[in-house]
């Protein structure tokens, strides 16, 4: 006996009752029954009634006997087998390797048999084609072709631009004149005839507009998907040389090539010098984890923005977002959101509209698809809501984010950014009240930090005062106890994430707003050395 060949033995049912005229007089009955037993009992005890002519009133009693006598079978059948296979492995009588490549054998067969037949998708072949270039000579040539769509996509928004300019000067003109005319108006019937002339010329002035900005946005449209098709050809052209031949070569044009390092920080291009500071911190008790903490004063969405085509500063920042676009090493970035419909800062569109995203849909196409993916949780989580009476809030009806909830956008061609976590904080309390750490808004960071680590994120930039701006109502002491609950918070949520397992969030990097005060600036940055423990050297005295 072999684990791959068992024999399945035949044992003799044993059935006896006593006859209709006499009872000391039993009737026996033998049926051999195969064991393990494939079939019913209830369909062999009528098969043995009919064979027999088994009086009907002993089919109840027949069944149970029978059911009974197969379990018992069954078991020893299974611990007598069992055994045996024990022995013969204790033995080395079975060949291991040999079933295993069996049962490996029979799970592929019936995977390619019953599972679904799908081949890799278009999306992932360029996804692989684009990763494999970008680590090799063709970088270089990637970015100018990039750069150059990121320029015709940006001459053509400016002329948009002008356009629009010229038409909305134009309109005003127009107004303008009516206008005059209207207060020089002497009679009734002039004002009226004139009031009727002003509110046709407005609608044509609004038939107008929306006719101009309906065709611009028609040919960027145009445009983006013409060098979204020829890039994704061009780059597959490009991976056939690169197998062939095994080298490309790096233009001599290239736009990191034809700058040296004297002038890439030249006075015009040098950056706004920012207010930050940075920390090594250790997190964990035993298994100790190094992370570096970033406190700087800026707009969060200079993280999404390309200042200058032409740049070769924004150039390397565009390098290294392209190197690790399909990689383990991914950047997020945290913006606010209002609640209602998902929507995205006029910012944010500025910057994902600069130039064609050849990796991933346009912003509005995945906002749309956001709306329309979150219409059945929205109505789930109302009527639970209702159901317990927690839906009252105006943020929770109709379909509509409420405070605390996330929703994911993808970017290539954002500076610094391949994630943007949308974070609905549209809360009274979020202005200027104070909150606790079971806030909503504190909770979408959690979710927006475990998202993370799920999906490869390594660096991410959040708001530190969950604000992107600054009022009078915003003193210094509820900046300061705003700033305290939230490094907090991200502190044990980091802690936490490390059983959530997925990759390190090795880099945080928390906001304050761009106009922050420098005195206000150093007494949120001198909360980090409170909160987190730093990573400081060991200074040893040399001996005397």
């Amino acid at each position: 006996m072999t684990a791959d060949t068992v024999d399945n033995p035949t044992k003799t049912f044993k059935y006896s009752f006593p006859t209709c005229t006499n009872e000391d007089v039993l009737f026996k009955l033998e049926v051999p029954v195969q064991i393990p037993h494939e079939g019913s009992t209830r369909e062999l005890v009528q098969r043995i009634l009919n064979m027999f002519h088994i009086p009907v009133y002993l089919e109840d009693d027949l069944n149970e006997k029978l059911a009974e006598f197969v379990a018992e079978e069954t078991k020893n059948f299974h611990n007598d087998r069992d055994e045996k296979l024990l022995n013969q492995l204790k033995t080395s009588e079975i060949n291991v390797e040999g079933i295993i490549k069996n049962w490996e054998k029979l799970f592929k067969d019936n995977v390619m048999e019953f599972a679904e037949q799908k081949g890799t998708s278009d999306e992932e072949v360029f996804a692989a084609a684009y990763h494999k270039l970008v680590h090799s000579p063709a970088l270089e040539t990637i970015l100018q072709v990039e750069n150059s769509y990121a320029k015709t996509v940006t001459n053509m928004l400016k002329n948009r631009d002008e356009d629009i300019e010229k038409l909305t000067q134009r309109q005003t003109e127009e107004m303008d004149e009516k206008m005059h005319l209207l207060k020089l108006s002497t009679t009734d019937d002039q004002s009226s005839e004139l009031n009727d002339d002003i509110n046709d010329l407005a609608r044509r002035h609004f038939d107008e507009q929306s006719l101009v900005t309906a065709r611009w946005g028609s040919q960027i449209d145009a445009l983006c998907q013409t060098q979204r098709a020829q890039h994704r050809t061009w780059l597959m052209n490009t991976l056939d040389e690169y197998q062939t031949t095994s080298a490309l070569n790096t233009p001599s044009n290239s736009p990191l090539a034809t700058f040296s390092p004297e002038r890439l920080m030249t006075p015009a291009m040098a950056p706004h010098q920012r207010m930050e500071e940075s920390f090594t911190i250790h997190l964990g008790s035993q298994l100790k984890q190094t992370h570096n903490i970033r406190i700087v004063a800026m707009d969060l969405l200079d993280l999404c923005t390309v200042q200058h085509v032409d740049n070769p500063t924004e150039a390397s920042r565009r390098l290294q977002t392209s190197l690790a676009l399909y990689s383990g090493e991914l950047s997020g970035v945290v913006l606010l959101a209002p609640s209602g419909a998902p929507t995205a800062p006029a910012g944010l569109h500025a910057a994902a509209a600069a130039s064609a995203d050849h990796h991933f849909p346009p912003l509005d196409v995945q906002l749309k698809d956001i709306a329309d993916r979150i219409k059945e949780p929205l109505e789930a989580r109302n009527v639970q809501r209702a159901g317990s009476g927690t839906g009252s809030g105006s943020g929770s009806r109709g379909g509509r984010l409420s405070a605390g909830d996330v929703y994911v956008t993808r970017h290539s061609n954002l500076a610094d950014a391949h994630l943007v976590f949308h974070l609905v904080a549209d809360d009274a309390a979020l202005r200027s009240g104070d909150i606790t750490s079971r806030h909503p808004a504190i909770l979408g960071l959690r979710n927006i930090l475990k998202a993370a680590c799920c999906n490869d994120v390594t660096t991410i930039s959040l708001p530190l005062l969950l604000r992107h701006d600054l009022d009078e109502e915003t003193t210094a002491a509820w900046c300061g106890r705003r700033a305290e609950l939230v490094l907090k918070c991200v502190k044990g949520f980091v802690l936490e994430a490390g059983g959530w397992g997925g990759a390190e969030l090795r880099t945080l990097q928390f906001a304050a707003p761009p106009r922050t005060a420098p005195a206000l600036f150093m007494a949120l940055a001198h909360h980090l050395p409170e909160i987190f423990r730093l990573s400081n050297p060991v200074k040893v005295k040399p001996p005397p």
